[in-house]
């Protein structure tokens, strides 16, 4: 009797459990993308890096699935971290970013100082890169329109010979629309 009872209660709770299901308007979906930028400062030559790189969001299936649901995106944060570093201890590193549509410059380039390679690779820090409000919009317009988002990044090092892996994140999050 009592696992009848139990049965009923399950069967029941199931079947509300639908309804609520059925009513699910939307939902968000989120990732953390990254691009490893091969930093390589050989010991005599220019002690610059530059390099252009998208992010896409149909690179992740959660993404992907959903392209066509896809309502607004959010940009949670941009960061960067040092993923791996040889070389002289000394070196210390700045960057510019600058998002792109095209050869369309999208809002003012971000400027990073400060970047000492062995402590930041030593410490494992993820350190984030100030995005303006205006800036932030301006991205996830983008991504709405285009599902990707082109970045231009340029730096200079202080001391050679040097390698590193700049790993650069946009965390970023969309609404899907289920109706």
């Amino acid at each position: 009797m009592k696992k009848g009872l139990l049965f009923m209660a399950i069967a029941a709770f199931a079947f509300t459990s639908c309804d609520k299901v059925a009513n699910i308007e939307n939902f968000a979906v989120g990732n953390n993308f990254e691009k490893v930028l091969k930093l390589d400062v050989p010991a005599t030559g220019p002690m610059t890096y530059a390099e252009e790189f998208a992010i896409s969001t149909d690179s992740d299936p959660d993404f992907k699935d959903n392209l066509s649901k896809i309502s607004g995106y959010t940009v949670k944060n941009f960061t960067y971290r040092i993923g791996a570093f040889t070389g002289d201890g000394s070196a210390i590193g700045s960057a510019v970013c600058q998002f792109v549509d095209g050869t369309n410059p999208i809002g003012d380039p971000i400027s990073i100082s400060a970047i000492n390679f062995e402590a930041q690779f030593n410490s494992g820090d993820v350190v984030e890169i100030p995005v303006s409000n205006d800036l932030r919009l301006k991205i996830e317009d983008q991504l709405l329109n285009n599902n990707f988002i082109t970045i231009k990044m340029g730096g200079a090092v202080t001391a050679q010979p040097m390698t590193a892996d700049f790993v650069v994140g946009m965390e970023v999050e969309a609404l899907v629309k289920v109706q």
